[in-house]
């Protein structure tokens, strides 16, 4: 649904129509998909890949327009697509200013000519899970001199506040950020950011946990 040009509702229908029809064969078949048109698929083709596509090109990131420049690449070459994108000598061998024209110049072939060097990669960033200490479940188990995972969940002029896994959020002022001074905690830290913090105080009374960032690093 973050793809461009989709949303929800279309990538909804993406997924009722691989239920209902089974695997995607080509990117041009998701031209079949309710209410996702030409101009939808011209900016989310590039994004959306077809693993064990009948064209090797629609497991990459190279855009459906562009599938006859490489096309080209390869006979000019005398080999098929997948060999293409399998053999780094032959495109080694390639010369890209043959292929600048009005409507691709050499930057775009430099981009074409990357995505083909790595067909079927996934784009996204590996997702890295967060955890938080097991053996903190309420403020009683926290103790000072711990050094804890945490998330920030505000952000405040005078220091930011973080949820290191019991009911009421820590706080990081601000002169317990970062060795060096700062203007706004948002130079260092970020909403839902996954931080390691220092416990400096424990106020159980009234309910309060004082953190520190940098004695944590």
């Amino acid at each position: 649904m973050y793809v461009a040009g989709l949303g929800q509702t279309t990538a909804e229908n993406i997924v009722q129509y691989r239920t209902q029809h089974g695997s995607f064969k080509t990117r041009k078949e998701l031209l079949e998909v309710n209410r996702l048109g030409d101009k939808i698929f011209e900016q989310a083709a590039g994004f959306l890949r077809i693993a064990d596509a009948e064209n090797p090109l629609d497991n990459s990131a190279v855009h459906p327009e562009r599938y006859k420049l490489v096309q080209q690449m390869a006979k000019d070459q005398g080999v098929s697509i997948a060999e293409l994108l399998n053999n780094s000598e032959v495109r080694k061998s390639i010369d890209l200013k043959k292929y600048v024209t009005q409507e691709v110049g050499l930057p775009t072939l430099k981009d074409i000519f990357k995505e083909l060097e790595k067909p079927g990669r996934d784009p996204r960033e590996a997702i890295q899970v967060f955890e938080f200490d097991p053996t903190i479940k309420t403020i009683n188990d926290v103790h000072v001199g711990m050094v804890v995972p945490g998330l920030v969940t505000n952000i405040t002029n005078f220091g930011c506040f973080v949820n290191i896994g019991v009911k009421q959020d820590g706080l990081i002022h601000i002169s317990e950020l970062a060795n060096k001074f700062i203007k706004d905690p948002n130079e260092i830290v970020k909403l839902q950011q996954a931080i390691k913090v220092k416990v400096l105080e424990v106020d159980i009374a009234r309910n309060r946990i004082q953190l520190s960032k940098k004695q944590a690093e």
